[in-house]
């Protein structure tokens, strides 16, 4: 079964999390399969009414948290401007959507006037306005400033409770739903697992000549101020000229996306600086085998980044922003060094000592192996069938 959930008529905040034309055909999907056990990775873009309707319907819910999302309407916990939210403020919620919330409010001022015809539309804003009046009070008290947000957070919180797991592949993420009023006990921290294959086909890392030079730096991700890649060339632009390169791979998304990239170019005439533009994910081991150290800048909490695991499978050093999961991974496996976010300085600092400390190379080998997707499968496996016995008994 497809989706095409193109959201071209949101009237309001909740239309974006909850859908009753998707809960019903879910529902009814779920009454034809007559699944053993429901697993969910994600309800944007879909419906959070989904998680009520496994629940309903007497199934075993097991669901995967792989962002903020069910207490951040951005998902990133980070506002446009760049403010990291430490606590969730309900108040600052409703500025951060203010722009997609005047959206919204424009789509329902047209869906009372979209049956009208020409001549009536013609008659002017004064008498749109006019007929709208009446219904503009409830509108106003329904969405404006904290009250949908609020409805939200309770909402979110209510239909997650009818998961009977909810998976977090970082510590860091389980302790702010924690923090969010999800019970520990419904919480299970559940490292993702990863294929290896490309990493064991491409052989060994070759041991790396601490005096070879130039080390070669890169960034893998998509070209976004909250993955930080401006961070890394501002970092590059401080180091000798003949010591380093920096690569970036990856693009930028819609207009804005090409207009950030466009101002990545701008920031730096460093020789060494090139853009290598999007790949097929199927060539990372390639790709990571190009570069020495991989830069993970982010200046929002990542949970879990992939590159980080990838890089780890690679057993090449990583160099990433000293919070969120990156953190948690660099203590996990034991091959990155940690800077300041959002501190270029303290970042050069940091690759800086890639050229000037040649005992730094092996010393920053990871410890432990990426868990294995068999790994992962098995105890996933193990999981529901715990739950289908505990539901039977």
């Amino acid at each position: 079964l497809r989706l095409n959930q193109n959201h071209l008529a949101i009237d309001r905040l909740e239309a974006t999390y909850s859908d009753p034309r998707i809960d019903a055909i879910f529902a009814a999907l779920l009454d034809r399969l007559r699944p053993d056990v429901v697993h969910v990775q994600h309800t944007i873009g879909l419906s959070i009414g989904l998680l009520r309707a496994t629940r309903t319907a007497g199934v075993p819910l097991v669901m995967t948290l792989h962002d903020f999302w069910y207490h951040c309407p951005r998902g990133q916990r980070m506002t446009p401007r760049g403010h990291l939210c430490a606590e969730v403020q309900p108040w600052r919620c409703s500025l951060c959507i203010a722009g997609k919330r005047a959206a919204y409010a424009d789509e329902w001022l047209g869906a009372y006037t979209r049956g009208e015809s020409r001549e009536a539309a013609g008659e002017g804003a004064l008498r749109r306005g006019l007929l709208l009046l009446p219904r503009l009070g409830s509108y106003v008290a329904r969405e404006g400033f904290r009250a949908p947000i609020l409805r939200r957070l309770g909402e979110t919180r209510e239909a997650l409770l009818c998961a009977d797991r909810l998976l977090t592949p970082s510590q860091f993420l389980l302790e702010r739903y924690v923090e969010q009023g999800i019970p520990r006990e419904r919480l299970e921290l559940s490292e993702n697992g990863l294929d290896d294959a490309p990493f064991r086909e491409m052989g060994p890392r070759p041991a790396r000549d601490p005096a070879a030079r130039p080390v070669r730096f890169g960034f893998v991700g998509t070209l976004m101020p909250n993955k930080g890649p401006d961070l890394a060339l501002r970092a590059f632009e401080r180091l000798p000229r003949d010591g380093a390169t920096l690569e970036l791979y990856g693009s930028g998304a819609g207009p804005s996306g090409e207009r950030y990239v466009q101002s990545l170019r701008s920031l730096t005439r460093h020789p060494g600086v090139a853009f290598r533009g999007s790949f097929d994910n199927r060539r990372i081991a390639e790709v990571l085998r190009g570069l020495d150290v991989l830069i993970v800048p982010s200046r929002w909490w990542e949970n879990a980044p992939l590159t980080f695991h990838e890089a780890v499978m690679d057993r090449m050093p990583v160099v990433a922003a000293g919070h969120g999961g990156m953190a948690e991974l660099a203590e996990r496996f034991g091959n990155a060094l940690l800077f300041r976010p959002g501190d270029p300085d303290d970042l050069a600092r940091v690759l800086r000592r890639f050229l000037d400390e040649p005992g730094l190379w092996t010393e920053l080998v990871p410890r432990r192996a990426v868990r294995s997707v068999a790994d992962d499968v098995d105890a996933q496996l193990q999981r529901y069938a715990a739950l289908i016995a505990a539901r039977s008994a």
